[in-house]
């Protein structure tokens, strides 16, 4: 009996010795699950067996599931994935193995083979990783000898087997992470884009190709150092080393672009992205860098900026043209048309008269042409702005028909207007711009309309609450236009035959001009013609509905009797326009002292009492400009005209920033001359010779603490501390603006005037209000301009009076 046992003994040892000889032979998976399995079936009989490990270690989807590695035979499963639930899991694991047989409940929840019916399954846990099943069938007798002890006999083995599976995995996982590492390694190899790796310290420890392609250097000419020490130079912008320095301390990962050198010394950019790399512990281990080449970029980012400042430098230089050609034409053109103006007053003769008004129509026509050449540049610049004001309508409209009237009745053609009576309202746009294009659009009628009529056609197209959507038609039945050549009409310098420029004179750019002045107000200039037939020229525009009256000239009932015994200084280098003017102002009963430039202007004032001043702006020695500043510094009081050439809008703006009153273009028209005057020298002075001027000015504070007061509610010492607290701001903006101009920092200057600008509204210091906001746009172009020290100097200048001022004022 005993030797029967010994015998089953040596059986059961030698049985699980052969076991364990099966694992191992391999580090493929599947192979160790066959070789395993195989022998365990043969050793026990069993029908079918499968091994199932956790999708969690295999890194698949659905990480609780089970996915099958190998059975035998292959062809008997039905599934390859199965689902257990965790009841059933946790008592597999905590009884080491269990027996499901047909007549319980997780018997149809294991089945995975097909045509399972009955029978038992044996399911044995693979400790952490998943379990192996074997399937026994009723008529297998084998079933009754496997029980938990044959499971608890091969418990070592089936150990042993789980680390041997564990070792497969882990070995194909390092196979993965090789294939990837050479694929990144050929990729890293290859890529056009240089790397670079570097410890932590940044000094290079592997380079790739694209980096010594770019470069010229090679690993062992670099290795040990840092790409600062290798591949910068003089022209690497030094807040960008910089800027990568910091980065690389606070090891933040990072994107910036730098000029590198190559190992022939020739500069090249790249874009440079760095990334930091730690370890499982957070510690700092390297630095991947990724270099690509932008050489070709910045090249062509370098053309566009030449070409851009070029284009401004060609704009700029045009601009100065054409406010030169304007001025030289305007000033002989002036004395002109004055002098012809003065010569028709005096007793002429049927022959000189005639001669006279050919002069006068050849002049007027030569403004005509330099006013639309100047639009034109202006349009073309993106410069002509549009104006917000209140106007009437139907006296532009019925204008318009006065003043061409008699050129109509000259070649025998009727001009009309139909008006819709729901447009006699208070309409709010550009009334100048507006006429221009109507007046543009009758003259051409005119020109190219030998009988029948003109009709100027304003109508409703929509009315809403606030505002009036209008279609203007100016009707002709002229010569028309060919079907072909009504898009080229539009053009500029172009028109519709070369033979109407030697016919009826002109530039080609009125209609070109008129359209895009229909633009600007948001409408589209369109033509409808057919030859022998007549044009209709139409456009549909929007105003808004002004809910404010329209101001009725205050000097209407005023005439040139009220100029009477004024004294104006007339400041003005030419020859003639002072014989022109002085004759007219001379004719009006003034009384008129000429300066030949802007310094004697300035002594003639300070050395005699004057009710206004026409100031020339381009004079020698002096001009106009420089000239007003300095009579404002003693006078805000004395009206100041600009009799100027220079039309273009920088000019105009100019004007009312060094303190004159008004303009006039040259050549001006008499009438005009004469309106602004009585505007602004016939109303009463509170001063005369005997009572200076300047002690009537220095009652006048530079500010005004009413809107201060109103938001302090009347607290006098808040008003107080709000004013001191000004000057010791103003005090500092002082000094800052000094410093900043000197290191020509033109950025901070327009911040540092955006700091101060709402302070000087809030105390209403009316002189600086526009120099202050010129200042921070001129700043905003972050670039030197001749207007910035001018601007400071009067700044700082008013500044430190408002401060004298308030100081004295809390005495």
């Amino acid at each position: 009996m005993e030797a029967g046992i010994k015998i089953d003994v040596a059986r059961e040892i030698s049985l699980l010795y052969e076991l364990s000889l099966s694992i191992g032979n391999s580090l493929e998976l599947k192979k160790n699950c066959a070789d395993f399995l195989n022998v365990w079936m043969r050793q026990k009989n069993i029908d079918f067996g499968s091994i199932w490990l956790k999708n969690k270690v295999l890194d698949l989807p659905n990480s609780e599931n089970f996915t099958l590695i190998y059975a035998n035979p292959e062809f008997s499963t039905d599934k390859k994935e199965i689902t257990l639930n965790h009841y059933f899991m946790s008592h597999l694991e905590g009884n080491g193995g269990v027996c499901v047989k047909s007549d319980t409940l997780h018997f149809q929840e294991i089945i995975t083979e097909k045509n399972i019916t009955d029978g038992c399954y044996w399911v044995i846990p693979l400790p952490q990783l998943g379990f192996i099943k074997f399937y026994f069938s009723p008529k297998n007798l084998s079933q009754v000898a496997f029980d938990s002890s044959e499971v608890k006999k091969a418990s070592k083995v089936i150990r042993k087997f789980g680390v041997t599976l564990q070792s497969c995995l882990l070995h194909n996982q390092v196979i993965g992470y090789q294939d990837e590492l050479k694929k990144l390694a050929v990729v890293a190899e290859k890529t056009d884009n240089a790397i670079v790796i570097s410890d932590n310290k940044g000094r290079i420890e592997w380079v790739n190709e694209g980096f010594s392609r770019v470069s010229g250097f090679h690993l062992d000419e670099v290795k040990g150092k840092t790409p600062g020490e290798v591949l910068q130079g003089a022209g690497t912008n030094p807040e960008t080393k910089k800027f990568i320095g910091e980065q690389l301390r606070q090891r933040n990962s990072f994107r910036t672009e730098i000029l590198n050198y190559s190992k022939t010394g020739t500069p090249y950019w790249i874009e440079l992205s760095i990334q930091p790399i730690f370890d499982e512990e957070g510690k700092l281990t390297n630095f991947i860098a990724v270099e690509s080449d932008i050489t070709e970029r910045k090249n062509y980012e370098s053309e566009l900026r030449q070409a851009k400042e070029k284009a401004e430098e060609a704009s700029r230089v045009k601009q100065e043209f054409m406010a030169v050609v304007s001025h030289e034409i305007r000033t002989p053109l002036n004395a002109i048309m004055g002098m012809t103006n003065l010569i028709q007053k005096t007793s002429l003769s049927p022959l000189q008269s005639d001669y006279i008004s050919t002069v006068q129509i050849s002049a007027e026509n030569l403004q005509g042409i330099i006013n639309s050449i100047l639009d034109f540049s202006k349009i073309e610049a993106g410069k002509m702005s549009l104006q917000k004001i209140p106007f009437n309508l139907k006296k532009i409209l019925q204008n318009i028909i006065s003043s061409n009237e008699f050129k109509a009745e000259q070649k025998g053609i009727g001009l009309f207007l139909k008006f819709d009576e729901k447009l006699n309202v208070t309409l709010l746009g550009d009334s100048i711009r507006l006429s221009q294009v109507l007046l543009n659009l009758v003259s051409n009628a005119i020109k190219f309309t030998d009988t029948g009529k003109i009709t100027i056609e304003a109508r409703v197209v929509t009315k809403m609450n606030n505002a009036l959507v209008v279609e203007f038609n100016v009707i002709d039945t002229g010569k028309g236009i060919a079907n072909e050549k009504q898009k080229l009409i539009f053009e500029s310098f172009t028109q519709e035959d070369s033979s109407i420029s030697r016919k009826y004179g002109g530039t080609g750019l009125g209609l070109s001009i008129s359209k895009q002045l229909v633009e600007l107000m948001g409408g589209d200039l369109r033509v409808r013609s057919e030859l022998g037939e007549g044009s209709t020229f139409s456009f549909v525009v929007g105003f808004p509905i002004s809910q404010e009256p329209i101001e009725e000239a205050k000097q209407n009932h005023l005439s040139s009797n009220t100029l009477i015994g004024k004294k104006i200084l007339l400041v003005e280098d030419n020859a003639m326009n002072q014989f022109f003017a002085q004759k007219l102002l001379e004719g009006w009963g003034m009384k008129v002292d000429i300066a030949q430039n802007g310094r004697e202007g300035v002594e003639k004032f300070r050395a005699k009492y004057y009710d206004g001043i026409l100031m020339d702006i381009q004079m020698p020695e002096m001009d106009g400009f420089q000239a007003t500043k300095l009579i404002r510094t003693e006078s805000t009081k004395v009206p100041i005209i600009a009799l100027t050439a220079l039309v273009v809008d920088e000019e105009i703006e100019h004007f009312s920033r060094v303190g004159m009153n008004d303009y006039i273009a040259k050549p001006f028209v008499a009438d005009e001359l004469m309106q602004k005057l009585i505007k602004h020298i016939s109303v009463s002075q509170t001063y005369s010779i005997s009572s200076p001027k300047v002690k009537v000015e220095e009652v006048e504070k530079l500010y005004n603490n009413q809107l201060l007061a109103q938001m302090m509610k009347g607290n006098t010492v808040q008003i107080r501390q709000m004013e001191t607290l000004f000057v010791q701001q103003s005090e500092d903006a002082l000094k800052q603006f000094s410093e900043l101009y000197t290191q020509q920092n033109w950025k901070q200057i327009g911040l540092l005037a955006h700091k101060i600008k709402a302070s000087i509204d809030m105390l209403q210091i009316t002189p600086l209000k526009q120099p202050i906001r010129q200042l921070e746009t001129l700043g905003k172009q972050e670039k030197e301009s001749p207007e910035i020290a001018p601007l400071i100097k009067y700044t700082t200048e008013i500044l430190r009076r408002v401060c004298d001022e308030i100081q004295l004022s809390h005495q």
